[in-house]
């Protein structure tokens, strides 16, 4: 079944190709379309109308361009992260908004989550079979002062859903605070049955009983010392390591060289 639906999608692709620029069309491997597919419940029609969607939105958003050096100046505190690979060698995003420093640049801070969404996807090997991420929302510095506005946080809801279908494995919610409850009831209904089945809330009553939670999906050592692990925050994180070509091959290394003490 899966095989006939991708060349059905594929077949209604084609019919739009001449439409489509070389990015685009690059964008739409088998793997991609089996995605789409996975994401609409094998509903051809469907996954057309969401695929073509993401390809305007790539276009539009202009994905392929969006640089380290456009995005380093929100990226600047380590606030969104990909480092590491978890127990089965999927890339993780760390999600950190205790570290905001640009709340109310809305539009640079989609630009760095995409940037760094496709840097997560970058490190992936749908050959092997690992074409998800594992994302950890680290909250505990988390207050009024450095909570993204609604506008942003849905938009961010929006991206992942949307046009990063199937490539969440878990999403980690570390010591979410009364604050944050009460913005999760609000954004709750836009969260599709799918992305809520995956939440896993780490809210222990000690450091020992979150690490131990954490711990099933990750090797304490792939964390930094911040997020209950064992890993230096300087070692983690720092700017200048990160937004370097050199950093981006050295944590591309890293979790293709994890990644591979797991299979």
């Amino acid at each position: 079944a899966e095989a006939a639906g991708v060349a059905s999608l594929r077949s209604m692709l084609d019919q739009k190709a001449p439409h489509y620029n070389s990015n685009q069309r690059s964008y739409c491997t088998d793997y991609t379309l089996k995605r789409y597919l996975h994401a609409r419940k094998f509903d051809v029609a469907k996954a057309f109308n969401m695929l073509t969607a993401t390809l305007a939105w790539r276009k539009d958003f202009d994905v392929e361009s969006i640089s380290m050096l456009k995005v380093r100046g929100n990226g600047e505190t380590g606030k969104v992260v990909v480092r590491g690979a978890d127990r089965e060698g999927r890339p993780i995003l760390f999600l950190r908004p205790g570290q905001e420093n640009s709340k109310d640049d809305h539009d640079g801070n989609l630009k760095h989550l995409v940037y760094e969404l496709e840097r997560a996807v970058a490190c992936m090997d749908e050959l092997r079979g690992v074409g998800k991420m594992l994302v950890i929302l680290d909250l505990q510095h988390y207050s009024m002062s450095n909570a993204p506005p609604m506008k942003t946080s849905r938009a961010t809801l929006h991206i992942l859903q949307d046009h990063y279908p199937e490539r969440l494995a878990k999403f980690l919610i570390i010591d979410a605070p009364w604050l944050f409850q009460g913005f999760f009831k609000i954004i709750s209904p836009f969260i599709d049955k799918e992305t809520a089945a995956k939440l896993v809330f780490v809210n222990g009553k000690t450091a020992e009983a979150k690490r131990e939670v954490l711990s099933k999906f990750v090797e304490l050592n792939r964390l930094p010392k911040s997020i209950y692990g064992d890993l230096g925050d300087e070692e983690f994180f720092t700017a200048d390591e990160y937004f370097s070509d050199e950093g981006v091959e050295k944590f591309r290394k890293e979790i293709i060289r994890q990644r591979a003490a797991f299979q």
